[in-house]
């Protein structure tokens, strides 16, 4: 009898699973626009040679989506989602992939990024995008108070066309010098110069610390409802002057990556240095002062404000 027992079907068997080989991937940028539709295509993964593909979505679905190709639209609202593709076969160990996404709107007093002030500024519209633009008078001077975004030229932060809408796009100095609409300029030493009359309420040395125009130009501003400049009892963000500057870090162009976004805002001049190296301007989020530096002309990409001489009318 016993014997019987131990032959029969009720002896317990373990199954055993293979590991999946590739990697689950899919293509959707970092940042996209509320509202946006996505199509998503799942692949990577050759061993088995034909997977069950499905898709996990916070907020948006609460079941598992299925199909190698799925196409979705993310909500109206700015927020953060997680996408996940997951690849199974009865015959292997599942295998997934997660990415964070966060829909960005770009509407200008009303979207994503919060807190700049355009109050009686003056506006002018690129003709060559139809993109428009805030621009205060400093001094004789007209100064973009946004960020450049003409897509001529340049790269955008994650490769993420709406952040070109928020950040403005990276530039490298030559870029930069060959960037600006018609009748401006990126600015010169000299126009940086002109800039620190009203800010620091003299005339200061574009190579030297102008000591309290950081916290003089700086405002709270908020992406998403988190601090872009972070908070700093040595910058009081006072924004006396409405030139709105943005912490967009910078963009190194051996790799491609954005760095120190939140921590640095840096705007480029059009001179360069006795030895060919590129002077820019520059504030770090834990100082008050508005400084100088310079580097080689292509190491790294900027951003840029443009300048013209004040129309007279």
């Amino acid at each position: 009898m016993a014997a019987g027992l131990l032959s029969g079907s009720c002896i317990e068997t373990t199954a055993t699973y293979q590991y999946m080989e590739g990697t689950v991937s899919f293509s959707i940028p970092e940042y996209i626009y509320t509202g946006e539709l996505v199509e998503l295509t799942a692949s990577g993964i050759y061993e088995p040679a034909e997977p069950n593909y499905g898709w996990v979505i916070t907020s948006i679905q609460t079941d598992t989506l299925l199909g190698k190709s799925i196409v979705v639209q993310f909500p109206d609202e700015p927020a953060e989602y997680t996408v996940k593709a997951i690849a199974k076969h009865n015959d292997y160990i599942s295998s997934s992939t997660s990415k964070l996404i966060t829909t960005v709107d770009t509407a200008r007093f009303t979207g994503s990024l919060l807190g700049r002030s355009f109050a009686d500024q003056k506006s002018f519209t690129d003709p060559r995008d139809g993109r428009g633009y805030f621009y205060e008078q400093f001094g004789d001077l007209d100064w973009f108070t946004e960020n450049l975004a003409w897509e001529g030229k340049g790269s955008v932060f994650a490769d993420a066309p709406v952040m070109n809408h928020i950040l403005g796009r990276y530039y490298t100095w030559l870029e930069a010098k060959e960037s600006c609409p018609a009748g401006w300029r990126l600015p010169t030493n000299a126009d940086w110069e002109s800039l620190s009359e009203v800010i620091c309420d003299e005339r200061m040395a574009f190579d030297v610390e102008w000591t309290g125009a950081a916290s003089a130009v700086t405002c709270d501003v908020y992406f998403n409802g988190e601090r872009f400049w972070p908070f700093s009892v040595n910058n009081s963000h006072e924004a006396k002057y409405a030139w709105n500057p943005l912490p967009c870090g910078y963009r190194q162009n051996n790799s491609g990556q954005c760095l120190c976004v939140s921590e640095y805002g840096m705007w480029w001049s059009a001179d360069l240095s006795p030895d060919n190296l590129a002077y820019y301007r520059y504030i770090y989020w834990d100082s008050d002062a508005f400084c100088p530096e310079n580097t080689s002309q292509d190491h790294i990409a900027l951003s840029v404000r443009c300048v013209r001489d004040t129309q007279r009318q």
